[in-house]
């Protein structure tokens, strides 16, 4: 038997080549996937005339980030010839000008994972994603980005996601009060037992230890002390969100460790404990007040009792896991460099441990969700990272479904049933025309409640970290804005707040990269920092 690592890199070749095939095929009988629209927008990346889709499609696996912002600052058109036929929704055929998306141009972009999908620019974001959800989805769309029909071996899961939408929405955002202190006492031996108690440096590999601390913290919450120091749980944690992430046709081997825990732990104690206290009243038992027990409340409110199997309970309680153990190692781990890297000329690691301590004394020497609202400056920090180095360029995938399609503003055309639309966030964030220097990390720019700061041209007041907009996308936008950003804001809080606290963290003179796939950012390659106890 392979080891995991191995046997993912042996299939890896024969996957890829066979996506690269695919492709190509499917581009020559279909030279033209755009269903016309090329004639009405502009279109990046296109280049020749042997096969142009096709190529550009593979080309795209590297340069999505490039094009896309391109496409967002200068739109340089292909010579395509126009469709003999016009499609019947196209309602105007003006000529295509080079212009600027950050003006109000949509552009196509082809890409490798779903074809040629249309960016749509800031000023059209608020109208055209708040229409309703028969008229463009967002569920099924998220289901395609993670591949769910092959990732989740229960499709009444994942396509039944209500439940475990409702524990975030619900539980886990209305318990914050009760998860800090729980959090943070997590947080604080996750982080001793991957920087050491030390005085002396010791470097740190970054990725492998935001996955480590982030895993520990966040089933904390999720399934209680029981399992979240169990080393074995973790790490086939990580390992299944790194398969699902990245698309490995060896998924189903990485949650065979999970079942026979979580499984286990759930048919012996929680399911049998809530059973009696649902059907007796005078049973005495007080429920833990973690995710694993939410979602078997939740699971009992959906009044169907196939929810109740302990294989499908625990399957929430790992997805839980994949939408947040991997977005929220990659912010903290961003944090991180983006601190190590700051100019220690700017003081702004004395200012964060400052206010941590200001109000860690403030609140008796203990965390509270109080406590955590109140640090103002790493709230700050935290957007601003997620603003210069987002999870993902090219995000937010939304699919037309209304048969008369969705009108455009402009150019007034009507995008068809089937076309993909995406945001450009990479570009956004860095846009001129919404922010001061957006190259540049600027750990304070959000407190700054001033209309000629730097946090935001024509902004008046200050922007928290969990408050997706038109010019911040990290957590999404509109009604399916992320609903665990509340959470895993106070988390990363929490954790930032202990390394600061407890920790030195070395200047680094120059900030590692994140790598651009396929239009995500992936954690920086063998990045380290190294720490010290602080005495």
């Amino acid at each position: 038997m392979l080891p995991m690592d191995q046997l993912s890199q042996t299939l890896l070749i024969p996957i890829v080549t066979t996506v690269v095939l695919s492709y190509a095929l499917y581009h020559y009988f279909l030279p033209n996937p755009t269903q016309g629209l090329e004639a009405h927008l502009p279109v990046v990346g296109i280049q020749g005339r042997l096969f142009p889709w096709a190529r550009a499609t593979l080309a795209s696996f590297s340069k999505t980030k490039a094009w896309a912002l391109a496409g967002y600052e200068t739109v340089t058109i292909a010579s395509l010839s126009l469709p003999l036929q016009p499609p019947k929704y196209v309602l105007t055929h003006k000529p295509i000008l080079t212009q600027h998306s950050r003006h109000n141009q949509p552009y196509i972009l082809p890409c490798l994972d779903r074809g040629p999908i249309v960016i749509v620019p800031p000023a059209q974001t608020k109208a055209l994603y708040g229409v309703s959800e028969d008229i463009l989805d967002a569920h099924a769309t998220q289901n395609e980005t993670i591949q769910t029909k092959w990732t989740i071996t229960d499709q009444e899961v994942a396509n039944n996601n209500a439940i475990h939408i409702n524990v975030i929405r619900r539980q886990m955002t209305r318990s914050l009060e009760h998860l800090v202190p729980l959090l943070a006492s997590e947080i604080q031996h996750a982080i001793e037992r991957s920087w050491s108690t030390s005085s002396e440096w010791k470097t740190v590999a970054v990725w492998d230890s935001c996955l480590e601390i982030v895993a520990a913290a966040g089933n904390a919450a999720f399934c209680g002390s029981a399992l979240c120091r169990k080393q074995d749980f973790l790490t086939a944690l990580q390992r299944h969100g790194a398969s699902v992430l990245g698309g490995s046709m060896v998924i189903s081997a990485a949650p065979s460790p999970l079942k026979p825990i979580v499984g286990t732990i759930i048919r012996q104690q929680r399911l049998d404990e809530t059973a009696k206290a649902k059907n007796d009243s005078s049973y005495s038992w007080d429920p833990p007040k973690d995710a694993l027990q939410w979602i078997i409340d939740e699971c009992y409110e959906s009044g169907q009792p196939s929810q109740l199997a302990p294989e499908r309970v625990a399957l929430r309680l790992l997805i839980l896991n994949v939408v947040s153990l991997h977005s929220t190692s990659y912010t903290v781990q961003n944090l991180i460099l983006d601190l190590a890297s700051t100019d220690p000329e700017l003081k702004t690691i004395e200012a964060l441990r400052e206010e941590c301590t200001a109000v860690i004394e403030e609140s008796g020497g203990n965390w509270t969700f109080d406590a955590v609202k109140k640090l103002r400056l790493l709230d700050s920090t935290i957007r601003e990272s997620i603003r210069l180095t987002p999870f993902a360029n090219v995000g937010l995938p939304r699919t037309v479904v209304h048969p008369m399609g969705l009108p455009l503003q402009n150019p007034p055309i009507t995008l068809p049933r089937g076309t993909i639309l995406s945001l450009a966030l990479g570009a956004t964030q860095r846009d001129t025309s919404f922010y001061d220097n957006p190259n540049d990390f600027d750990a304070f720019r959000f407190a700054r409640a001033s209309s000629s700061s730097s946090c935001g041209k024509g902004s008046s007041h200050q922007s928290s970290a969990v408050t997706p907009d038109d010019r911040y996308l990290g957590f999404g936008f509109g009604r399916h804005a992320c609903p665990g950003r509340f959470f895993a804001v106070a988390e990363i809080k929490l954790l930032l707040a202990h390394m600061l606290l407890d920790y030195e963290i070395q200047y680094v003179s120059e900030r590692p990269k994140a790598r651009s796939v396929m239009g995500l950012n992936y954690p920086a390659a063998g990045a380290v920092v190294r720490v010290r106890r602080r005495k």
